[in-house]
């Protein structure tokens, strides 16, 4: 893994905003199978995708380099 982010925190911060796997992939432009590899810890995650899955969750980057607690939409 890249440090960034975890598979337990993209699920985590995937289930506070109240997406599936395949809205979150649909809404992030990738594919679903990604999303349950990244999930599970299967798949590394580059730095460009974490991109595209923190705005598809409007979360902040940063948030996922120091832990800063977020909370719902």
């Amino acid at each position: 893994m890249n440090g960034m982010i975890t598979g337990k925190t993209l699920r985590a911060i995937r289930a506070i905003r109240g997406f599936t796997q395949v809205e979150l992939a649909d809404k992030a432009g990738i594919s679903p199978t990604a999303i349950a590899e990244f999930e599970t810890g299967k798949r590394d995650i580059r730095a460009s995708t974490i991109a595209k899955l923190c705005d598809a969750l409007a979360v902040d980057v940063t948030y996922t380099v120091d832990g800063t607690k977020i909370s719902g939409p």
